[in-house]
């Protein structure tokens, strides 16, 4: 079984933020009071390029086009659960990881998806090329650098999924990946599109100096990032959601095509007070691009329900949890309708 160690994490301290949407100066300031709606997002991340549809949404106008006052709740380390903010109604809209998600549900939560935010997960294993992780049966054995202690759930399912058995320690970490490099742990739980960027910044080559294998590449096939919303909130306002989902399409739209300015507005507006880099974050969206919208085709939010019934209900069920009917659990009505009427 699994070994885990006490999580005692020293993190630094991360502010909320919180920002009121800007009134446009070519509008009348009381028409704009009387029509708009406000309608809150809570991040499970802190405010970077990982959410530069939302800050290109804000800075190009859209979400004042649609009438919407667009507030936000940065995350981070010390940040609430995204879930347990929309719960308390302190956001209309989280972005949340599918487990967590069910384990919300479980637990009484009226919660529906209504998107996913990656078309592919960013989810990955970082390990050295001289003892690589590629496949579930290299994680047997391993010491697992990784930040949280929920994330145990994940490594059972990949390697319940597989036959193996759950041999492997969890040793806890922050978010940087030296301690992979001093030898703490044989692999560390890392977003493909960030803590790779260190190793790059040290000159180290993908594939040549160290190894980077998504979930999605080795069995645990799941959305990340999925838009959530009550389902008591959809019912009462989902004009109110459709115009949210057609802002952000216009957001991320523009991010992809500009990604350079997506950074930028990081650095100098919606990240200021982060000391973020701005050669990391122009990196991070390079990579998260292909990621998000695999091709110009693809449609942000929207995917293959099956992908629910199979491979994310075998994950989910690989460690005990269950998954309610997909009537109950998924509205795509909503960024369809968004992407009908851009």
């Amino acid at each position: 079984m699994p070994k885990n160690r006490d999580f005692a994490l020293t993190r630094r301290h991360l502010l909320m933020a919180g920002a009121a949407g800007l009134l446009a100066s070519g509008l009348p300031r009381p028409l704009l009071a009387q029509d708009t709606a406000s309608i809150t997002t809570a991040f499970g991340w802190i405010s970077n390029v990982e959410y530069a549809g939302f800050w290109a949404a804000l800075d190009q106008g859209y979400f004042t086009e649609e009438g919407l006052d667009a507030p936000y709740l940065a995350g981070g380390p010390n940040a609430p659960d995204v879930l347990v903010s929309l719960a308390s109604d302190a956001a209309q809209v989280a972005f949340a990881n599918w487990l967590p998600l069910l384990d919300a549900i479980g637990k009484d939560n009226d919660f529906q998806i209504l998107g996913s935010a990656w078309a592919k997960s960013p989810s990955g294993l970082l390990s050295l090329a001289a003892n690589p992780v590629r496949t579930p049966q290299d994680l047997v054995g391993k010491r697992i650098l990784a930040q949280n202690p929920s994330d145990t759930s994940i490594f059972d399912a990949v390697l319940t999924k597989a036959g193996l058995p759950l041999d492997y320690e969890i040793i806890p970490t922050g978010f940087s990946p030296e301690p992979l490099l001093a030898g703490d742990g044989d692999v560390y739980l890392c977003f493909a599109t960030n803590q790779p960027i260190t190793l790059e910044n040290m000159g180290m080559v993908q594939d040549k100096d160290f190894v980077v294998t998504l979930f999605d590449d080795i069995g645990y096939v799941v959305k990340a990032g999925l838009m959530v919303a009550k389902k008591s909130y959809i019912a009462e306002n989902r004009d109110t959601l459709v115009k949210y989902a057609r802002a952000m399409i216009k957001g991320w739209e523009y991010a992809f095509a500009n990604p350079a300015y997506a950074a930028q507005i990081v650095i100098d507006n919606y990240g200021a007070d982060l000391g973020l880099d701005l050669a990391q974050q122009t990196r991070q969206m390079e990579l998260q691009i292909p990621l998000m919208k695999p091709t110009p085709e693809y449609k942000l939010y929207l995917f293959d329900t099956a992908d629910i019934t199979g491979n994310m209900t075998e994950a989910a069920e690989a460690v005990g949890r269950s998954v309610p009917p997909l009537a109950d659990l998924v509205d795509f009505s909503i960024a369809e309708e968004a992407y009908a009427t851009l």
